[in-house]
């Protein structure tokens, strides 16, 4: 898979054909308008991300706070009883991205759906900062990538280098230019396959005519417990479904010391190898609940006071059962319920710091997928976040022409395309 570097970016649309397809309509827009428009810049100084800085207390609440928004808000969209995961830090990553190139009311919404109240430069900062974190987890496998396929026949030469370079240094993003075929759908489900630690085959089925660009972020995790399970522990029982069901599963038991407890639930903590990250347990006091009609009504502020009620002075018996989990959706009502649907909208989107003017680009789709498995040994878990940028239909544009008809005596030379220096130069005088 051929990875482009910044040189190569601008080499790679120095040469593509000068013109933006937008819509599903066959429709140009003369992309030497978009290059030169003043408004193809970002909304805020990209390289001021690097320098600055954030309350971690602070930032580590909103960020808990979008997590239970999100997560309840998911929940309420999906409609059903059946298992559901998602990953906040995934979401996130990859829809950053996307701000990085918004403005005005798009850029708004999504710096506030992650931390309200705070400007870009800082949300930004603070997720480059997870993904930093999350790859330098020490004594588990935890992996952040991100990657950017643009559509070389639509955009042409008309992407923002600025945001592109800016995309790669500050998210690590491959920055991929490509004919969207089913070569490149190949491509992104490969490098979702590989990212995940092949627990998440694919994310695209196909590429639609308007898509013009696709933001991927992938995040995967691999942990055993610092305590692992004997064999002793593993025994089989009794699991009640969310419809009184009952399921024959293998359950692990232990007995530990960490508790937590509020008037909604009761919970526990098992730490991984390493003791950086866990796997935190929370059971609804309310016995005839499912725990998607919990979530729907169990806040962050209720998160902050059950993660405040820990105590270790108790000795305390635990079970969960070994299980396996894949779970994918289509986040596009959801954000816009959480107050980020500006950017869904041709007539409202902003992402003139990507590409074009305001309102020529918007996000068509956001998938997720997930994929955990919980056993004896420990925990692997995968999720996938897509962004699907298209565009929408402009009038078409008279292209403008040259001609060179070698009708009459010429030069000519083969040179070394890198160089432009001569192998071989002669003239024609008659043929």
């Amino acid at each position: 898979m051929e990875i482009c570097s910044k040189k190569d970016i601008k080499f790679i649309t120095g040469v593509m054909a000068a013109s933006l397809l937008l819509g599903g309509c066959n429709a140009n827009i003369n992309t030497n308008t978009l290059k030169e428009d003043p408004n193809a810049k970002t909304s805020f100084n990209l390289n001021e991300v690097t320098t600055t800085e954030f309350d971690q207390d602070e930032m580590d609440k909103l960020y808990r706070e979008y997590c239970f928004n999100i997560l309840s808000q998911t929940v309420k969209d999906y409609g059903s009883e059946e298992n559901v995961m998602i990953s906040p830090a995934s979401i996130m990553m990859a829809l950053d991205m996307v701000a990085a190139g918004a403005k005005g009311e798009s850029l708004e919404q999504l710096t506030n759906l992650f931390a309200a109240g705070k400007g870009p430069l800082t949300q930004q900062a603070y997720a480059s900062a997870l993904m930093d974190k999350i790859n330098e987890a020490e004594e588990v496998e935890f992996s952040c990538a991100n990657a950017v396929w643009a559509n070389k026949q639509l955009l042409g030469d008309a992407v923002n280098l600025e945001y592109v370079q800016y995309i790669q240094d500050t998210f690590n993003a491959d920055y991929r230019v490509r004919v969207f075929d089913d070569k490149t759908v190949g491509e992104i489900n490969g490098w979702v396959d590989e990212h995940t630690d092949h627990m998440i085959k694919e994310v695209v089925n196909d590429l639609s005519s308007e898509t013009v660009m696709v933001l991927v972020n992938a995040i995967s995790f691999d942990g055993d417990w610092a305590d692992p399970y004997e064999e002793s522990q593993v025994r089989e029982g009794e699991f009640t479904t969310y419809n009184g069901e009952a399921q024959t599963v293998r359950f692990l038991h232990e007995t530990g010391h960490s508790y937590y407890e509020t008037e909604k639930a009761t919970g526990f903590m098992k730490a991984y190898e390493g003791n950086q990250y866990g796997f935190l347990a929370i059971l609804p006091a309310d016995e005839n609940i499912s725990a998607n009609e919990f979530v729907k009504n169990f806040t962050a502020e209720d998160y902050e006071k059950f993660i405040a009620s820990y105590t270790n002075d108790y000795s305390v018996v635990t079970k969960i059962p070994e299980f396996e989990s894949d779970f994918e959706m289509e986040m596009g009502d959801t954000l816009a319920n959480l107050g980020a649907g500006n950017m869904f909208h041709g007539n409202t989107a902003d992402l003139s710091g990507i590409a074009g003017t305001p309102g020529e680009l918007f996000v068509s789709k956001v998938l997720h997928k997930t994929h955990i498995e919980v056993d004896a040994e420990g925990t692997r878990a995968a999720a996938v976040t897509a962004v699907f940028v298209d565009g929408k239909c402009a009038e078409p544009f008279a292209e403008e022409y040259r001609y060179v008809e070698c009708d009459r005596p010429f030069v000519y030379a083969i040179v070394d395309m890198t160089t432009m220096t001569p192998i071989f130069i002669g003239t024609v005088n008659a043929v």
